[in-house]
């Protein structure tokens, strides 16, 4: 058996396929040199109208609903819906994302709990803020750092994240509760502009 190897215009087209088709982050380019302007953000949460974006990874669904809960309780945010993804490790599919960015004025989206799950993360926070939609992503702390690399690579170096403990798939719901407790004030902090 023989083996060929692939011509310069061959690998070119099929790194242009995995990258533009699959959403795949080729970790050897250079960051873009344009960049995506962050969507303005909220003059104030209390009655302000959210969505949580489940990416369907363990427990993102629990922890989102907790961090609702208490956007609602503590800042005054209209209740929630939740919307999901169908694969946590893709980007959401466009008509996903139009449609939050036509009927939300904000999205909290999450949990970046793996390498391909916290690039979908992080790739529907650009899509969705460069819709005008101030977003906010949430990351396990063994995730941050590719996420704030993910970000640079998508344009957004600007981008923030909030940080929540790691594991999440394997915790109890009242430790979901706890994390949440501890980072809803910096979930808020994003979506009006302050420092988290």
């Amino acid at each position: 058996m023989s083996v060929r190897t692939l011509a310069t215009d061959e690998q070119s087209s099929a790194a242009r396929y995995l990258v533009e088709k699959l959403g795949l982050v080729d970790p050897t380019a250079e960051a873009e040199s344009t960049t995506n302007s962050a969507a303005r953000r909220l003059p104030a949460l209390a009655g302000a109208r959210g969505v949580l974006l489940d990416n369907t990874k363990g427990n993102a669904g629990p922890l989102l609903k907790h961090v609702g809960e208490l956007l609602e309780h503590k800042y005054g945010v209209q209740p929630f819906d939740t919307a999901r993804k169908l694969v946590y490790s893709r980007p959401a599919d466009p008509s996903l994302l139009d449609e939050l960015a036509r009927d939300y004025e904000f999205v909290v989206t999450g949990v970046g709990a793996c390498g391909s799950c916290t690039s979908g993360c992080v790739r529907d926070a650009v899509e969705l803020e460069s819709r005008g939609v101030p977003t906010v992503a949430i990351h396990t702390e063994v995730f941050m750092n590719s996420a704030i690399a993910h970000s640079a690579a998508f344009g957004r170096p600007d981008l923030k994240f909030v940080a929540v403990e790691h594991p999440i798939a394997a915790v109890s719901d009242v430790e979901l509760k706890r994390r949440a407790t501890a980072l809803v004030d910096s979930v808020a902090a994003i979506l009006v502009g302050e420092t988290a």
